[in-house]
């Protein structure tokens, strides 16, 4: 693995570095610094993985160090494209107050309350998906086949054929975060939206995992020096985080984790009346009525213009009547269209680990 010194020592040689892609990557060391920050005072758990990146949950360490090499990376790969940062796909988020929201968005609400009262028996006791870029084809593309069983183990593998091995050896990649995320989401459904949103905005963190704040703290503060150092101005250190960007912070984190129990138990009601409860209460999530391979759907933009590029999107598109999620996608600012369909199905764990599909 490549570290992140090594990287940001051979900044002299990438070409055409744009000037304001010092400040971006500072910018986003000095977030993450704050994080690290109000961590270790409030002694909040780490964030994990950005939207886009691998599956996982990482200890402190291993997020501060991400969002290091995020930082560097973005100097290193630098383009005079439009610029962009990634608090939706890599930048690490700590948890902060999860306040009761004023307002509802009441489609959303009224399509929760809708879902909640369906009585829905589901075949097998594993949902397995294929995510590509298709609309209509389950053809099996570059991120392989996922399996979420309704205990909440997530099974991952290149292809079908694949899955039987990874079963067997037990090679549960979701470390529990998805049985956490259902968990939340089913809360969510009937219990004070307050809980609720505390609940889901640290349903990704494993529970007594080790945190090593100080070593992490360390190693930003030595990504921030030599960033400033290449630019040849004095250290200085980031400034907390404002109200209104903790509030930011915590929808982010809810985002994520609600989009993960949405996708990992697409079937069951509950979940998804949950997921849209929750979604209900970000005033920021914009919801627009539209059409996807020929059926009525809603899609749920998102952003975190006080923690990202305000150009950066992130939308679910889900069915406007059952809430089933059919596609994820993301607006980078100069960017292609970053598009994900889901395509499901249910299937025994017992079938599939047997060979049979």
């Amino acid at each position: 693995m490549v570290d992140e010194m090594d990287l940001l020592s051979g900044l002299k040689a990438a070409p055409s570095v744009r000037p304001r892609a010092f400040e971006e990557a500072r910018a986003m060391l000095r977030s993450a610094m704050a994080i690290e920050e109000e961590m270790r005072e409030t002694k909040t758990p780490p964030r994990r993985r950005g939207r886009w990146g691998a599956r996982g949950t990482a200890g402190l360490g291993a997020v501060a160090l991400g969002a290091a090499a995020a930082a560097v990376a973005l100097v290193v790969t630098s383009t005079p494209a439009p610029g962009h940062n990634a608090t939706a796909t890599g930048t690490p988020t700590a948890t902060a107050t999860a306040t009761t929201p004023t307002a509802m968005n009441p489609l959303l609400a009224q399509l929760a309350a809708d879902i909640k009262v369906q009585q829905v028996r589901l075949p097998g006791n594993a949902t397995m998906e294929i995510r590509n870029q298709s609309p209509t084809s389950d053809k099996l593309g570059d991120n392989g086949v996922d399996l979420y069983t309704d205990s909440g183990t997530y099974y991952w593998a290149l292809s079908k054929s694949m899955l039987p091995q990874v079963i067997a050896e037990g090679q549960d990649v979701g470390q529990g975060q998805f049985k956490r995320d259902i968990t939340a989401a089913l809360y969510a459904v009937n219990g004070d939206i307050g809980t609720a949103r505390q609940r889901m905005s640290i349903a990704n963190l494993i529970p007594g995992a080790p945190q090593n704040t100080a070593q992490a703290n360390q190693d930003m503060i030595a990504k921030l020096k030599a960033i400033d150092k290449q630019r040849g101005i004095p250290y200085t250190p980031p400034k907390p985080l404002t109200p209104a960007q903790k509030q930011e912070q915590t929808d982010n984190l809810i985002w994520m984790n609600a989009t993960d129990a949405l996708t990992a138990a697409p079937g069951n009601p509950q979940v998804r009346a949950g997921v849209l409860r929750l979604m209900a209460t970000m005033p920021k999530v914009e919801v627009t009525q539209t059409t996807t391979a020929g059926q009525p759907t809603l899609t749920l933009a998102d952003s975190w213009p006080l923690l990202a590029d305000p150009g950066l999107v992130e939308s679910l598109v889900i069915n406007a009547s059952t809430g089933f999620p059919i596609a994820m996608f993301n607006r980078d600012p100069g960017q292609p269209l970053n598009v994900t369909y889901y395509h499901t199905s249910r299937v025994t764990l017992a079938n599939v680990e047997a060979g049979k599909f």
